[in-house]
């Protein structure tokens, strides 16, 4: 039987038009144990998406799960989702020990191609849609927040063991505003870096693939 994925969704309460996306995204799939979360609301924005992944972790995320998956409400699935490529790559990072599990990013530094569906990564930005492993929950919990930090750069700073899956399964919509980076208000600009990043790790697989055949 297939296992059921504890998801849990950050929302602003008075973001309307991103709560009817995001529910939209999980509506067809059955998989998903969907729990949609009020996000602690801060005028540092980047503080309280951090304190509700924190909240998450700490409160509702049961201790016994192996693993759950934390998404923000503008992420949408790629033409390239598929709940059996989701697992394989879920399987796949446990066993090279990761912490998180991204389903698409929108910048990094650094990328090792591990297969054909897997990337190391150091340095990323973008924590729409991703899986974090137990074992790393409570390193979270334990994190200080200073001003200027972000998730994701929080999240780089606190493990080495960070892996992208790809091609990529989630991206950012565009809703023409972010409430918690300022960088992404500009239009059509999150679409812009996710397809960056996404040429640059095909380049990379290309180049393995060369160099495997010669």
């Amino acid at each position: 039987m297939q296992k059921t994925i504890k998801t849990y969704i950050i929302n602003l309460e008075k973001r309307i038009e991103r709560r009817s996306h995001i529910i939209s995204q999980f509506e067809a799939e059955k998989a998903y144990k969907i729990n949609l979360i009020k996000a602690i609301e801060n005028e540092n924005g980047a503080l309280g998406l951090w304190q509700t992944i924190v909240n998450i972790i700490q409160n509702l995320a049961p201790k016994q799960e192996e693993y759950i998956l934390i998404c923000e409400d503008d992420h949408e699935f790629t033409k390239n989702y598929g709940m059996a490529k989701l697992l394989n790559a879920i399987k796949e990072a446990q066993q090279k020990e990761a912490d998180v599990l991204l389903g698409g990013v929108s910048w990094f530094l650094d990328a090792l191609p591990l297969s054909e569906n897997l990337f190391w990564v150091d340095q990323f930005t973008g924590t729409q849609f991703m899986i974090v492993f137990s074992k790393f929950f409570q390193t979270i919990i334990n994190a200080d927040f200073n001003i200027g930090d972000t998730a994701d750069r929080k999240i780089c700073s606190l493990t080495v063991n960070k892996f992208i899956i790809y091609p990529f399964l989630s991206t950012q919509k565009e809703f023409g505003y972010s409430d918690a980076t300022q960088f992404n208000n500009k239009e059509g600009y999150v679409t812009e870096i996710f397809e960056k990043s996404d040429i640059i790790l095909s380049h990379l697989v290309k180049a393995k693939h060369f160099y495997k055949t010669i």
